[in-house]
């Protein structure tokens, strides 16, 4: 799937998909585009929301726009946890 622009990017955020976004960012601009997603997923409309969880999106400036080439998401709320720990284990500076 390729998008005309990153502005037009949209996770599906309804009760009925499963998935609630929460929040993004926009880690990195360019020729290769970096979006952090925190969302929560349920596995039926029924069942509570879980998360939150961490995805990271990559897309790729190609001549129809821009395409999706790859991304992480985390599988549970403690591999979020464990990465802020770690990042506050780095004393990481902005």
């Amino acid at each position: 799937m390729i998008l005309p622009d990153l502005d037009d990017l949209v996770l599906e955020s309804d009760g009925e998909t499963g998935l609630r976004e929460r929040g993004r960012r926009f880690l990195s601009r360019g020729p290769w585009t970096t979006v952090a997603f925190l969302v929560d997923t349920r596995p039926t409309p029924e069942a509570p929301w879980e998360g939150p969880y961490l995805w990271l999106h990559r897309y790729q400036k190609v001549s129809e726009g821009w395409k999706l080439v790859s991304r992480f998401h985390t599988t549970t709320p403690d591999q979020l946890d464990n990465l802020l720990a770690a990042m506050r284990d780095w004393e990481l500076k902005g």
